[in-house]
Order: C-alpha cells, then sequence, then structure tokens
C-alpha cells in the first residue's frame, strides 16, 4: 500500500465484504428454519411459494437490478477480465450490491436449493470495487488485486475457511498467481472471516471431526480403490451436471425473456414437486442434510452433540433417502437453469453427501469408513462441477478439520477434475464469464 488512507480505505472493504456474507448466513439460517417450520405445517404453501417468489426474483432481476443474475462468481471473473472501465463498473456497483442481498434472500426464504457463496463473492467484489475510489492505490491492486480481495472474502465468511477462499481467488477467479497482490487478498480474507465469526463464533462449517478419524485406513492399499473409484465417478457425475447446465441455461435464457412469469410457474412448480416427492428434504440449499449425513457417518462425533441436535440431526439424515442425490442435483439445476442469484457450492456438497450415503456400504470392502466415503464424494463431486481441485480439497479440510484426510482428499479431487474435463471440457465458472462477455461485445454492435 502505497499510504494511510488506502490501507484505511481496503479494510473498510473487507470489513462490509464479511458483513455482507454474515447478512447471507443469517437469512440461510432463518430460511431454513422457515422453510422446515411451513413445511411442517402446511406444505402445499410450496406449489405457491416456490414459482412465486421465482417470479418476482425473476421479474425484479432483469427490470429493477440488472447484473445481479447468476452465482455472481462468472460475473466476478468477467468484471476481473474486462479491466477498469464501464462493464467493470456495472457489474460490481452498489446497485448490483443492493440487488444482491435483496434477491438473494427473496430467494433464500423462497426455499429454492440455491446456497450463498456465490452472491457473497460478487457482494464483496462490489465493496472492494467501490472503496477504490476512495484512495489511491496501486495499479496492481486496481487491476487484479481489490477484486481478488474481494473474490477471496465471499468465500471465507461464507464458509469460515480463510485458506479456501485465498486458493479459490487465484485457482478459480483469477486463474494466475501474483504475489504483490496476495497480501491484500489474504488480509481481506482474513477481516471478512472475522467480522462473520464475531457474531456466529469460530465455528466449522460441518462440525470438528478431527478428534474421531485419524486416517489410518488409508495405510492400506485397498482403501485407494475407494478413492480412485470415488473420483472417477464422483467427477464424472459433477461434470456431466456442468455440461447439461451450460447446455441449457441459453435456451432457459431465451424463454425467460419472451416470457418470464411461464417459466417462474413451470420451474416453481417442478421445484415444489421434487420437494414433495423428498418429503422436504429437497427445500433450501442442503447444509443441513449433508451435516446429516456427515454426523450419522461418525457415531462418535454425534455422541458428543446435545441431545436435541442429535436427534434432530437424525431425523435429517432419515428423510434423506437413496434418491436423494438425484433430487437434490435436479433441484439445484432447475434453479440455477434460470440465473436467479444463489449459489452452487451448499447444493454440490449436499449432492456428494447423498452420494457418500448411498455407496457407503458397497465400498465397505475397501476399508473406507463411512465418513471418509461420504467426505471423498463431497469433494469429488464439488471437483468436478466446478473443476478447481485445490479448493475442493482445502475447503473440506477447512469445513471439518480433519487435516488427517488431505492426501486422499486431494487425490480424490484431482482425479474427479481429470475426469470432468473429458466430459465438460470447458470449466463452468469460466464458461459462464466468456458467455457473458461475448454477450456483452454482441450488444455493442
Amino acid at each position: 500500500m502505497e499510504n494511510a488512507k488506502a490501507l484505511a480505505a481496503a479494510l473498510v472493504g473487507a470489513a462490509f465484504a464479511g458483513l455482507g456474507a454474515l447478512i447471507f448466513a443469517l437469512a440461510d439460517q432463518w430460511s431454513t428454519d422457515f422453510g422446515d417450520s411451513i413445511w411442517q405445517s402446511h406444505p402445499w404453501v410450496m406449489f405457491l411459494l416456490m414459482p412465486g417468489g421465482l417470479a418476482l426474483i425473476l421479474f425484479l432481476r432483469d427490470r429493477v437490478f440488472p447484473g445481479t443474475d447468476g452465482t455472481g462468481i462468472p460475473q466476478t471473473i468477467a468484471a476481473l477480465k474486462s479491466g477498469p472501465g464501464p462493464l467493470r463498473d456495472r457489474l460490481i456497483s452498489g446497485r448490483v450490491a443492493v440487488g444482491k442481498i435483496i434477491l438473494t434472500v427473496l430467494g433464500l426464504f423462497s426455499c429454492l436449493s440455491i446456497g450463498r457463496e456465490g452472491p457473497s463473492v460478487q457482494l464483496a467484489a462490489c465493496m472492494m470495487h467501490m472503496v477504490s475510489r476512495w484512495a489511491k492505490f496501486p495499479a496492481h491492486l486496481i487491476e487484479r488485486g481489490l477484486i481478488l480481495g474481494g473474490g477471496a472474502a465471499g468465500i471465507s465468511a461464507a464458509f469460515n475457511a480463510p485458506l479456501a477462499g485465498v486458493v479459490f481467488a487465484f485457482e478459480e477467479i483469477g486463474r494466475t498467481f501474483d504475489k504483490r497482490n496476495l497480501g491484500t487478498i489474504l488480509r481481506t480474507a482474513v477481516i471478512a472471516c472475522l467480522v462473520t465469526t464475531s457474531v456466529l463464533g469460530n465455528y466449522f462449517f460441518y462440525g470438528n471431526y478431527s478428534d474421531y478419524a485419524t486416517g489410518s485406513e488409508f495405510l492400506s492399499p485397498l482403501t485407494w480403490v475407494a478413492v480412485v473409484a470415488i473420483g472417477v465417478i464422483g467427477g464424472g457425475m459433477g461434470g456431466l451436471f456442468s455440461k447439461c447446465l451450460l447446455a441449457l441455461m441459453p435456451w432457459v435464457s431465451r424463454k425467460i425473456r419472451a416470457s418470464f412469469w411461464k417459466v417462474a410457474v413451470a420451474i416453481g412448480l417442478a421445484s415444489a414437486c421434487l420437494a414433495w416427492i423428498s418429503d422436504g428434504a429437497t427445500l433450501n440449499g442442503g447444509r443441513d442434510q449433508a451435516t446429516a449425513i456427515l454426523a450419522a457417518s461418525s457415531p462418535e462425533y454425534t455422541a458428543t452433540l446435545p441431545t436435541d441436535e442429535a436427534e434432530r440431526l437424525a431425523a435429517v439424515h432419515e428423510s434423506c433417502g437413496p434418491a436423494y442425490p438425484a433430487l437434490r442435483a435436479a433441484a439445484s439445476f432447475l434453479a440455477l437453469i434460470t440465473g436467479i442469484p444463489g449459489g452452487l457450492f451448499d447444493p454440490s456438497f449436499s449432492v456428494g453427501a447423498g452420494l457418500g450415503k448411498w455407496a457407503a456400504p458397497w465400498l465397505a470392502w475397501t476399508g473406507a469408513s463411512p465418513l471418509a466415503v461420504v467426505l471423498l464424494f463431497i469433494v469429488a463431486y464439488f471437483s468436478g462441477v466446478v473443476q478447481s481441485p485445490v479448493t475442493s480439497c482445502v475447503i473440506l479440510v477447512e469445513m471439518t478439520g480433519l487435516v488427517a484426510f488431505t492426501l486422499p482428499l486431494a487425490a480424490a479431487a484431482v482425479i474427479a477434475y481429470e475426469t470432468s474435463r473429458r466430459i465438460c471440457p470447458n470449466a463452468l465458472y469460466e464458461s459462464l464469464a466468456q458467455n457473458f462477455l461475448r454477450k456483452e461485445e454482441s450488444s455493442k454492435r
């Protein structure tokens, strides 16, 4: 930093980035409780709430808050690629920040299968871009550093995973490493995390399993058969998900432009049907389901939980039947193809957990514990969807405290990445960002 004013502005931006992630975290908790309450008392309401909420979001997105569409990560990548100028100012502006908060919260309370990390990334990038006008920053920070810092802050604060946020900023958003920006990126991620943990506590997203798994099972060569198999299967399924998403999104976008309310009714009712078939298991982002599946795979960990929490998670786990991963993937797919604000991390983690629950008995002969199988499927499926293997491994270690599982998780993530690339050659976020930039270029002609 050249001066104290620039440093102070960057710190304020990081704090606001953390505040935005905190708003989304609280909204996620409250909307999950809201969805559970509605489902238990009047489940038929979902057939009104989901299409109605989706219609309102699409209307506001296209007519009041342009630029808020999608998860937010492709838009942040596009803003970085476009460089300083009018397009960047539109993509990460104060208007977009306000719209992203309103529309994401509406999506969460409509009980759609969306996460909050993508909106957290774009919102954080908006904060860091806005403070760049408050002081004179070095050119490398104006060009890339502040936006990368915002991207790191969004992931870090959403999952209390600062290392994963920093890795994601380089691996997925920036796709290059520039040591000059490292200090700003790391500082922004840490401060954003401090803001969220000051309210939520210094928590592990899925619980701390470090005392209940040593990783000793991976000393057996047979267990690595499970690692390879899960990497291939999970990565292949994740790659197929992304390929189908990229193929169908343009068609759905055209239908939305022609008649948004028809799309909202069709997709909203389909989402409500999935909730009905799954007995409410596909409502909201899926964090509770993933948490419950992980807890059930480690009785030692579950025994340390308060009785009421253990009983609640047991009930959630019971609702996740063999069809859960397919139903959750379908619910997430329906929400994502509309391009509404909302992320895919939480739903993807939940799909992976469901796959692990289903596969654990079939892989028992390898010596892999149920907990290991679930974790490996989470990292493999997610790595297949986003094709960011290092982030996939690091974020899961930070969310569970299982440093002992780092090597097998990394191996599964890399295998999944290589498998996914053969099915979907173009990474999801990068492809969406490129599509957006091409659309901008064509609109200027």
